[in-house]
């Protein structure tokens, strides 16, 4: 269930364009408020998405979501801010590819010094365990000669 919860994490931010194929996304019009006064149902579900990713995520990484969820809310991390940066960037194409090209570099980055960082880890665990049957072995050796 936890894992369940941290893969649909990872595709909440994308359900704006999952809803605007089935409902029309226009603008809401509010008259007697303050502030905005338009709210773009889209950019509604978009933005209100990511919190909820987020508590999705603390709740599976709070139960034990499988380790595997992790990569799909890394690739959705990537595309969540590659679609913010398009919408910020919309008009300057040069800037636009500058920031894909440095956000893709930094994930690549991320991606592969965590790879490094969990084989380096997992190695350590493994070389505790054998210490630690050694030194379980050693002893019963040791206890069995008096």
């Amino acid at each position: 269930m936890a894992t369940i919860l941290v893969l649909l994490s990872s595709f909440l931010p994308f359900l704006n364009n999952l809803i605007k194929n089935f409902i029309d996304t226009e603008s809401i019009k509010f008259n007697n408020i303050s502030g905005a006064r338009n709210l773009d149902l889209d950019s509604a579900i978009f933005f209100l998405a990511m919190p909820v990713s987020y508590l999705f995520i603390a709740i599976g990484g709070r139960y034990g979501a499988h380790r595997y969820s992790f990569y799909a809310v890394y690739v959705s991390c990537y595309f969540q801010l590659m679609f913010i940066v398009r919408f910020i960037f919309l008009d300057k194409n040069e800037i636009y590819i500058i920031t894909q090209i440095a956000l893709l570099a930094i994930f690549l980055l991320i991606g592969i010094l965590s790879i490094i960082i969990g084989r380096y880890y997992s190695n350590l665990e493994a070389k505790n365990e054998y210490l630690n049957k050694t030194l379980d072995r050693y002893s019963s050796i040791l206890r069995g000669k008096n």
